[in-house]
């Protein structure tokens, strides 16, 4: 029996539905269906009451219209799910399931957007897929073939966030998805997956991982390779990936190298530090941390020295390269071989002839490398250097003094210096005292308030070294308390200073930090003056600043923020000057960090 006809009822009847019975008296669709009905109705009774169902809705008056309607569509949907088929053609086989046993609790429109953010292009999408690691619902089942698939993905940043985080939250349930997503021959996502594969089931992988080794497309033979290094038995193959035409694959070799740690295989890594593969070789040599390997490029390194005092023209320039991978392959040793390298660093840099411009990078790397060994006679020599004149030298004399004396004496051997203005021995003074008091600092501005040096580690007579130089920066990192000088000094910079100035903070921030009275008024009158127009983000110096005034100031800093140009900073500004306003009287009293901390919490 031909069901055709009934789809085509199907569908004219779904039609009025939609429009209403009201349009079925005398509807011309419908009165063509009725003969091709009436004719299969002689055969088949099911057809002659269908038909006879279709002429009444179509002499049906208005009010008994929609009944009609209703009548024929029942006894169509009836007839229709009677004349279905479901089975399948063939023989049924086993299906064999992946044993996944994730759940599916998470409800598809808050999973939706991560599948979106996984297989689309376009913004914001990277947000999407780390709010989704946050709240615990990329674990669903229907998402893992999206995170799987996600590996290669064009922009960096997601596969190597889905690689780190996503797929290891999966554990081993990603493991079927990834065996059946694994192309040999494919990109760097199957490289990806190569790796995350070998992260669960390690060993039984090896044999895949050596014919991806040997056959794989380059960015899955680098994956490859990278793995290799965990076991001693593949050591030959690594040995000979490392000569392999590819750079990015020899590369990746001479990690595993390392890793192995093998007589063999550190001597396939001095070869490459001694040949034109030397680039590749420096971060495979440090990471080998052998001591054995360290002595040898020290005794290149001191082999490379004799042949550039001696050498001429190319090979003069060629040991001169040399000289300069021994040196990258012994940073970060530090103490480990500290007597040896100190003897090749301090015939290096006692020698006039090296000590010339062509070589000023390697004597700046060498220098580094001294002070790194953290040894006593290193730091000696350094100083020597320092005080032999060369300006290049000077910064790291200054930091081995550091080490070495106390602060009275470094104050009185280096101080003179930064007299001798623009000077190339100045300049590399004050980069040593910048970088020192950065490091000495760092972590305490953003989490504790404006920075400040150890007043124990330097002599007092810094600061006001630093004002008669008019370095407003190194200043406010040196003031300890408000002295005269300190103060007119930094009001008197506060007073030049337009708006936007970027030390305005720094300044206001030292003032408050040393309890200068008028510091409160003076951040008042800033603002005041116009600085909320430029305001187009709080940063944690307006944040630790506005915290530190007193309580007397919220209607002033109230009527400030309400002139601010953005919501988002009005909005933000009103919750710290609420804070302050609750703060408790004797909190004042703590100033700095108690009192910082005590308003932070307040807010969040």
């Amino acid at each position: 029996m031909s069901i055709d006809i009934l789809f085509e009822l199907q569908q004219e009847t779904r039609r009025l539905f939609i429009a209403g019975s009201a349009m079925a008296a005398g509807d011309l669709r419908l009165t063509k269906l009725l003969p091709r009905l009436r004719n299969l109705g002689e055969s088949a009774p099911v057809f002659k009451r269908l038909a006879d169902a279709t002429d009444e809705l179509l002499a049906a008056e208005r009010e008994e219209s929609a009944a009609k309607l209703l009548e024929l569509g029942t006894l169509l949907s009836a007839v229709l799910y009677t004349q279905g088929r479901t089975e399948t053609a063939g023989e049924s086989q086993p299906v064999q399931g992946a044993g996944v046993g994730l759940k599916t609790d998470t409800t598809y429109r808050k999973l939706n957007p991560l599948i979106l953010a996984l297989t689309t292009k376009g913004q914001g999408r990277l947000e999407q897929i780390r709010a989704s690691f946050e709240d615990g619902s990329f674990l669903d089942l229907r998402a893992l073939q999206a995170v799987c698939s996600a590996l290669d993905d064009s922009y960096a940043e997601i596969p190597d966030y889905v690689q780190e985080k996503l797929i290891p939250a999966f554990g081993s349930d990603a493991v079927p998805v990834l065996r059946s997503q694994l192309n040999l021959q494919g990109g760097k996502g199957d490289g990806r997956r190569l790796q995350l594969l070998h992260r669960q089931l390690g060993r039984s992988m090896i044999d895949l991982v050596a014919e991806a080794a040997v056959d794989g497309s380059p960015e899955v033979k680098i994956a490859a390779v990278s793995i290799l290094g965990e076991y001693p038995e593949q050591e030959s193959l690594v040995l000979q990936l490392s000569r392999e035409k590819r750079k990015e694959v020899r590369s990746a070799a001479y990690f595993s190298l390392a890793k192995l740690g093998t007589a063999a295989a550190l001597q396939r890594l001095y070869e490459a530090a001694v040949s034109k593969d030397r680039e590749l070789a420096v971060d495979p040599i440090r990471a080998s941390a052998s001591s054995e390997l360290m002595g040898r490029m020290i005794r290149f390194g001191e082999d490379a020295s004799e042949r550039y005092l001696s050498g001429e023209g190319s090979d003069k320039s060629e040991a001169a390269e040399q000289i300069r991978t021994a040196i990258s392959c012994l940073e970060g040793s530090g103490r480990q071989m500290a007597a040896e390298t100190y003897s090749f660093l301090r015939k290096l840099l006692s020698s006039e002839a090296f000590l010339v411009q062509e070589t000023e990078t390697t004597q700046e790397a060498a220098a580094d490398l001294l002070l790194e060994l953290d040894w006593p006679e290193a730091d000696r020599f350094a100083i020597e250097l320092g005080d032999a004149g060369r300006g290049s030298f000077l910064g790291h004399g200054f930091r081995a003094a550091f080490r070495q004396m106390p602060p009275a004496d470094v104050y009185h051997r280096y101080a003179g210096f930064l007299s001798k203005g623009k000077s190339k021995a100045a300049k590399e003074l004050l980069g040593a005292i910048r970088s020192l008091a950065a490091y000495q600092t760092r972590g305490d501005e953003e989490r504790d308030g404006a920075g400040v040096v150890p007043e124990a580690a330097w002599d007092p007579r810094w600061v006001q070294l630093f004002i008669r130089l008019d370095l407003p920066e190194l200043v406010c990192l040196f003031a300890q308390r408000a002295d005269r000088d300190v103060t007119d000094y930094l009001t008197g910079k506060l007073q030049n200073a337009k708006a936007n100035d970027w030390h305005v903070y720094d300044i206001l921030l030292a003032l408050f930090r040393i309890r200068y009275r008028e510091a409160p008024e003076l951040l008042m009158g800033h603002l005041e003056k116009g600085a909320g127009r430029h305001l187009y983000y709080l940063n944690w110096q307006h944040k630790r600043l506005i915290a530190s005034m007193p309580k007397a100031y919220a209607p002033r800093l109230r009527a400030f923020a309400e002139q601010a140009a953005y919501e988002s900073v009005r909005n933000e500004l009103f919750s710290i000057i609420e804070a302050l306003e609750e703060k408790p009287d004797d909190a004042a009293e703590e100033g700095g960090r108690g009192l910082w901390g005590w308003i932070r919490n307040k807010m969040s």
